[in-house]
């Protein structure tokens, strides 16, 4: 619940246009790039025992159902929900934890059509430790250099095609996310028109 919460607060934070850098600046974290490909993510340079799994893999284990749900408006534009998981210690399918910047990270990712029908890769959300934040900021930077902008609990960065943040509130978690703004803004406008015609 609190994960929902904070993802609304970001969305409603980011989307709104800010002023864009003068030189496009690739946002690739290596493993993950907005605008990538769902088969290109999926079949990444994973660490052993680790895998990727859709909301659409037709071989999808049951007990991962709930930890990829989409809502239907979303299934309706064709859009998919993405996360790197593991196998636990008793056999069962669960989210993996990747060492990010010194701290153990969950990821998932959202995926939706673009004009051609490919599905590609909208936003990337990365859950980590309170700890990590001051990390997760500097990895950041090493990747995508200055921030646009910063606060007490968010950095921020934007060029005209991508954007970037690292935040957190008061709670034990601190979210990072890469969004394509130009997917996002497709993505919106269609869910408004899902809308508008029910």
């Amino acid at each position: 619940m609190l994960m929902q919460k904070m993802i609304a607060l970001v969305l409603a934070l980011v989307l709104p246009a800010l002023p864009a850098w003068a030189a496009e600046r690739e946002f690739d974290l290596g493993f993950a790039r907005p605008g990538m490909m769902q088969g290109q993510f999926r079949f990444g340079a994973w660490p052993p025992g680790m895998a990727i799994y859709c909301s659409d893999d037709p071989d999808l284990p049951k007990d991962l159902g709930r930890l990829l749900f989409m809502p239907k408006q979303m299934l309706d534009l064709g859009a998919t929900r993405c996360s790197l998981m593991a196998v636990d210690e008793k056999g069962g399918w669960n989210v993996a934890r990747r060492k990010i910047a010194g701290h153990p990270v969950e990821m998932s990712a959202t995926f939706a059509p673009d004009l051609q029908g490919t599905r590609r890769l909208v936003q990337l959300f990365m859950t980590a430790p309170r700890e990590g934040y001051a990390g997760m900021v500097r990895h950041f930077v090493a990747r995508f250099g200055a921030p646009t902008s910063e606060s007490e609990r968010m950095v921020h960065w934007q060029t005209a095609r991508n954007e970037a943040l690292v935040m957190h509130e008061e709670g034990d978690t601190v979210l990072a996310m890469l969004i394509d703004t130009k997917l996002q803004e497709a993505m919106n406008q269609r869910l408004e028109q899902v809308t508008k015609r029910k």
